[in-house]
């Protein structure tokens, strides 16, 4: 019999020790950091997972309405549909019609401009708006927990790495990442960002700032962040260098560029917080009333949880408390820079968004990565986290069927 044409059998046995000694040496260059990496991608595909199957459920267990115009985009596909609900459709309403003002009721200015232009991007592949929004989430998502994985290993420990992980992924509020939110765009950049100036890679660090800023109007704390590190630096004796001061001015030029946009176009450079203002009711609460309020019922009777929205109310106040302590953490063991940037996110959320604070604190990475060095690998951090994905079901399902309100 012929043997086939190819590389004849004695070639291949010569051949065959070399390609297994290969294989052990590139095994052997993966190293702890890769399998530490390839188990965070197995929490992010499990739990990920998780959400999509309770999701998929839910909207079967009990049907919800949906926008009239979201089977142009997906059909009839309530495993999609589910996860376009609310603020979703402003951002798909700026790819529709461009930016608007009414400066009588909402209007999508309130929505910054970097989400819709990459979902732009996007559909230059994918000539679908909710598609590509939902593609734009999920892969920002995941390249946003490795670079949080690799900022908290740089700043840390591996180990207090893989922990912050899991608490991110188990964080109550973190669907949000996976619909079309701009929560998971701005969590990517801002990580970035905080990595590249712990690195004292300053141009890296502005840059991500800008697009930050362009993202969600909380990106102008990294500009503070960067300005503590540069007078850190300044006080070691480092000289002054033009590319620290770029980063902090990057942010605030991405702030900014929208802020002209919307001077150019509406005249008006606060459109975007007039539009929240008039058309979301937010405004500065400098009494903290419900928190105030939420301890009063905390001390003097046991809270009643009768609804998603009570629910909500009862977790607000734990939260705050838990996010500031965390922010503290963050600035006495992890780095000022990152300490800083936390408390004037947290701060901010209080202030201005204590109804949405669980999905603003997703604005704050170094209070996970606290949360990765406070709490160890033992039976109540376990439990805890337990308890913590219950919660992050149980209001998926709700955002599943409707009945979220934050």
């Amino acid at each position: 019999m012929t043997p086939p044409a190819g590389v004849d059998p004695a070639r291949r046995r010569e051949l065959a020790p070399v390609a297994l000694a290969w294989l052990r040496r590139t095994g052997g260059r993966v190293g702890p950091d890769g399998r530490a990496l390839g188990r965070v991608v197995g929490y992010f595909v499990v739990t990920r997972l998780a959400l999509f199957i309770v999701a998929a459920c839910a909207i079967r267990l009990l049907p919800a309405p949906n926008q009239v115009r979201i089977e142009a985009y997906l059909g009839r596909n309530p495993s999609l549909t589910t996860w376009v609900r609310w603020d979703a459709w402003w951002y798909v309403s700026v790819i529709e019609r461009g930016y608007w003002f009414d400066p009588e009721g909402q209007s999508n200015v309130a929505f910054f401009p970097v989400f819709p232009l990459l979902m732009r991007l996007v559909m230059t592949v994918v000539d679908n708006a909710v598609v590509a929004g939902l593609l734009l989430a999920n892969v920002a998502a995941l390249a946003g927990v490795l670079a949080f994985w690799g900022w908290v290993r740089d700043a840390a420990n591996a180990e207090t790495a893989d922990r912050a992980t899991r608490w991110l992924l188990v964080y109550p509020f973190s669907f949000f990442f996976h619909t079309i939110y701009a929560e998971s765009t701005f969590f990517l950049f801002a990580t970035l960002a905080l990595w590249a100036a712990g690195r004292r890679r300053w141009g890296w660090a502005g840059l991500c700032g800008l697009v930050a800023a362009g993202t969600r109007p909380w990106g102008i704390g990294l500009s503070v962040a960067c300005a503590w590190g540069l007078w850190s630096d300044r006080r070691r004796g480092q000289p002054l260098r033009v590319a620290p001061v770029a980063a902090i001015l990057l942010p605030a030029v991405g702030l900014g560029a929208y802020l002209a946009y919307l001077w150019l176009a509406f005249g008006d450079p606060l459109a975007f917080w007039h539009a929240h203002a008039v058309g979301w009711k937010v405004r500065p609460d400098w009494s903290a009333s419900g928190y105030w309020r939420g301890l009063y019922r905390a001390v003097t009777t046991l809270p009643r949880v009768e609804s998603y929205v009570q629910l909500l109310a009862t977790l607000r106040l734990p939260l705050a408390a838990l996010a500031i302590a965390l922010s503290v953490a963050a600035y006495r063991r992890l780095s000022p820079m990152a300490g800083l940037y936390s408390g004037l996110v947290v701060g901010a959320a209080i202030l201005l968004a204590s109804d949405s604070f669980g999905r603003e604190l997703l604005a704050a990475p170094p209070a996970f990565a606290a949360a990765g060095l406070a709490a160890g690998d033992g039976a109540l951090p376990e439990s805890l986290r337990l308890l913590s994905f219950c919660l992050l079901m149980i209001f998926l399902f709700a955002l599943a069927t409707g009945h979220f309100v934050s």
